[in-house]
């Protein structure tokens, strides 16, 4: 048999001109059209779930089709369609406000796979939202240089130099305590510095009190939601350290998250924006000397 003519091929050529004459002025239409073209396919078909997302996307129904999204990538989508779906259900989490989870996606994509270089550009746009601007030039400048006639090594060389500018930054942390430890993130030693713990937390947006940003990054970080939250104060941390001179001025909260305090003592979890995770230490081991926390003096001040 010619696999031009079989089923599958002939559903891919129907499927390819369902989408070329897309109208979202009909929607009803094409959600008719869309469910005769996957009756043939099983429930719960892994391709069928990102078609039907893919739908949800293109008539503005962001909110419905992130779960059908990721129904499909947990299903087992395959091959191209894979990507294309990591690349859409990111687009979609940074259009609702989710810059983090769709950068955690992205990253996800190698930059040899189909549409590598288009998940780089949408990777970009993330991270620029996530308040990233030299992470983001960055990022698109090193997926555009080996595509330029001349110039491609000076760009390159230009963009892995890219640092963030010095600035003022307003930032929120959580202190959550269980049983004598603290959950904080381990950022391991390297050749740029020696090993840290940081607490919970992340930068303040336009717009957002220091409490909405609070129960934001914790959602977009660490998957977890908070239930009570108690101010403790406001401090300043002006470092050098990593390369480079910060300034934070810095909210931080007591915090009580019950999904938080079910992590067993011992075990990790994953930051989903960075490729650090989160674990209890000791807070006696912290005070006598143990690996920095940062921000300096919020433990010995607060608890």
């Amino acid at each position: 048999m010619n696999t031009s003519d079989s089923p599958a091929s002939g559903r891919e050529a129907r499927l390819a001109a369902f989408w070329r004459a897309a109208d979202d002025q009909r929607p009803d239409d094409m959600r008719a059209q869309l469910d005769a073209l996957l009756a043939e396919l099983p429930a719960g078909d892994a391709r069928a779930l990102f078609e039907r997302a893919s739908l949800h996307d293109f008539l503005g129904e962001e909110e419905q089709a992130i779960p059908v999204y990721r129904a499909a990538l947990e299903t087992g989508l395959a091959g191209r369609h894979r990507v294309q779906a990591v690349i859409q259900l990111a687009s979609t989490l940074r259009n609702v406000g989710d810059a983090s989870g769709a950068i955690a996606l992205l990253r996800t994509v190698a930059d040899d796979e189909h549409l590598g270089a288009a998940a780089r550009a949408f990777l970009a746009l993330a991270l620029f939202d996530d308040d990233k601007p030299a992470a983001a030039l960055r990022t698109a400048l090193e997926t555009l240089a080996p595509a330029l006639p001349a110039y491609s090594r000076a760009v390159s060389a230009y963009a892995a130099e890219l640092g963030t500018r010095p600035r003022v930054r307003a930032i929120v942390v959580g202190v959550v305590t269980f049983e004598g430890h603290l959950l904080a993130e381990e950022y391991p030693a390297s050749e740029r510095h020696p090993g840290f713990l940081r607490l919970p937390g992340g930068g303040i947006e336009f717009g957002e009190t220091a409490r909405e940003a609070l129960e934001r990054e914790f959602l977009e970080e660490l998957g977890a939601a908070i239930d009570d939250a108690d101010a403790l104060g406001v401090t300043e941390n002006v470092f050098s350290g990593h390369g480079r001179r910060g300034h934070e001025i810095v909210h931080a909260f007591r915090v009580r998250s019950v999904a938080l305090e079910a992590l067993p003592i011992g075990e990790r979890l994953p930051v989903l924006d960075s490729d650090t995770t989160v674990g209890w230490y000791s807070l006696d081991a912290i005070r006598d000397g143990g690996l920095p926390l940062f921000p300096p003096g919020i433990v010995d001040e607060g608890l």
